[in-house]
């Protein structure tokens, strides 16, 4: 499960359910590593809506000249990153609690690590939706809602391939 590309690992999650519940085994490291590529891939639609399609970075930095704006933009693209990461990391945190709830009403073996790794990559679909909303001319009315059942009913899908515990006889 070591050897899959992070590449991968992306396109598989969104659509198969069933590599969805496998990709629960992948390393902690290489899902960390996962989810700070869904952060990018989230965050670039919103950056580039910002500083390209907005035209102007003075609403970003009011009352700032053209000097002190080219010194502040980068510390303000870092820092939303950093924002933007904290987010998905602490919205992975509690769909993982979901996921657990979830597994004990299927019946399924899931500790909240695995339950960690597997909501990491059910995610993928709604946060690369989501992502694009900056770039639509309407906003999706009631976006964070969406994003979070369509997780929820992803997450469910892939807990409910992962397989029943055998029973002792």
């Amino acid at each position: 499960m070591q050897k899959k590309s992070i590449f991968t690992l992306f396109f598989k999650s969104l659509y198969s359910f069933k590599d969805i519940a496998k990709f629960r085994f992948v390393g902690i490291g290489k899902s960390i590593k996962y989810t700070f590529f869904l952060v990018l891939l989230y965050f670039i639609p919103s950056l580039y809506n910002t500083l390209f399609l907005k035209g102007s970075t003075s609403s970003l930095l009011p009352d700032f000249d053209a000097g002190s704006i080219a010194i502040m933009l980068p510390i303000f693209i870092i820092f939303m990153f950093i924002l933007n990461t904290g987010i998905l990391f602490l919205k992975i945190s509690i769909l993982a609690g979901v996921a657990i709830i979830l597994a004990q009403l299927l019946n399924r073996k899931l500790a909240y690590r695995q339950s960690w790794r597997l909501t990491a990559f059910s995610i993928t679909l709604p946060t690369l939706l989501f992502g694009l909303e900056p770039l639509l001319k309407n906003p999706i009315p009631y976006g964070t809602l969406f994003d979070v059942l369509i997780s929820i009913v992803i997450i469910f899908f892939s807990v409910k391939k992962i397989p029943r515990p055998k029973k002792l006889s």
